[in-house]
C-alpha cells in the first residue's frame, strides 16, 4: 500500500514538529505528567531519541491548546500537585495519520565526522587521535547496548518486559496477552538492534580509517627519510 502524502495544516494552526508527535505518541500509551514522559524517554528511548525539559512542557501546552491532549491536576498526599496529560480522540487520530505519512530522511549533525573532515589539513596524528578517542567511546556504547539487548532477548523469550519498562508502561489498559507482550518486547528489541548495528558499523569504519591513516603516515615518513 502506498504511503500517504504529507498533510497540509491550516494556516495559523500550531507548528507540528517531531517533538510534538513523540510526546503525543507516548501519551497514547497512558496518561502521564511531563516528568513521567521524560523518565520514559530516558529508560526506553534514549538510544535513538532525546528530548529536553525545555521542549517538553511548551509542547504539552500546545497539544492541550490544539485539543489533542487534555490536562488535569492530580493531588497527592504530602506532595506537590502535578499536571497529568491524556491524549484525546482527536489526538489519537492525529497520531495515526502521522504514522502513515512518509518518514523524513534523518538529518545528521555528527561532530566527529565534522572534526575528521576538517582535519584534512592537520598532521595525520590529529586525525588518528580523534579516531582512537571516538572508537573508545563507541566501544563503551556497544557494551551498554549489549546489556540492553540481553535483557530484551530474555523478555522476548519469556514474554515479559523488563521491570524498568513495566514501571512506565500503561497500567490501566486491559491486560495484554502473552503474544501481545512478546510482540511488544520484539519491537523494542528490533529498535535497539538498529542502534547495535550502527555502532558496529562505526567501529568497523574506525578500524578501516585508522589502518589507512597509519599506512599513509608511514609512507610519508619513508618519503621524507628517502
Amino acid at each position: 500500500m502506498a504511503a500517504s502524502k504529507p498533510r497540509k495544516y491550516p494556516s495559523g494552526s500550531p507548528k507540528r514538529n517531531k517533538t510534538w508527535f513523540a510526546i503525543l505518541g507516548l501519551l497514547a500509551w497512558k496518561p502521564m505528567s511531563g516528568y513521567d514522559i521524560k523518565k520514559l524517554i530516558e529508560v526506553g528511548l534514549s538510544y535513538f531519541w532525546h528530548e529536553s525539559y525545555g521542549s517538553l512542557y511548551p509542547t504539552l501546552d500546545r497539544l492541550v491548546v490544539a485539543g489533542l491532549a487534555s490536562r488535569k491536576e492530580q493531588r497527592r498526599h504530602g506532595r506537590r500537585t502535578r499536571h497529568v496529560y491524556c491524549i484525546t480522540a482527536k489526538g489519537r487520530r492525529e497520531m495515526q495519520a502521522w504514522l502513515r505519512e512518509p518518514t523524513d530522511l534523518p538529518r545528521t549533525r555528527n561532530e566527529l565526522q565534522l572534526k575528521f573532515f576538517l582535519c584534512s589539513r592537520q598532521p595525520p596524528v590529529e586525525s588518528i587521535r580523534l579516531l582512537e578517542e571516538y572508537r573508545e567511546q563507541q566501544r563503551e556504547v556497544q557494551e551498554l547496548y549489549a546489556d540492553s539487548e540481553r535483557i530484551l532477548r530474555r523478555a522476548v523469550r519469556d514474554r515479559a518486559l523488563p521491570d524498568e519498562l513495566e514501571e512506565v508502561l500503561p497500567t490501566e489498559a486491559p491486560k495484554r496477552s502473552d503474544t501481545e507482550r512478546r510482540n511488544e518486547a520484539l519491537i523494542f528489541l528490533l529498535t535497539l538492534r538498529h542502534g547495535v548495528l550502527k555502532v558496529g558499523a562505526r567501529l568497523a569504519w574506525c578500524d578501516e580509517a585508522l589502518r589507512a591513516l597509519r599506512s599513509a603516515a608511514k609512507e610519508k615518513d619513508h618519503a621524507r627519510k628517502g
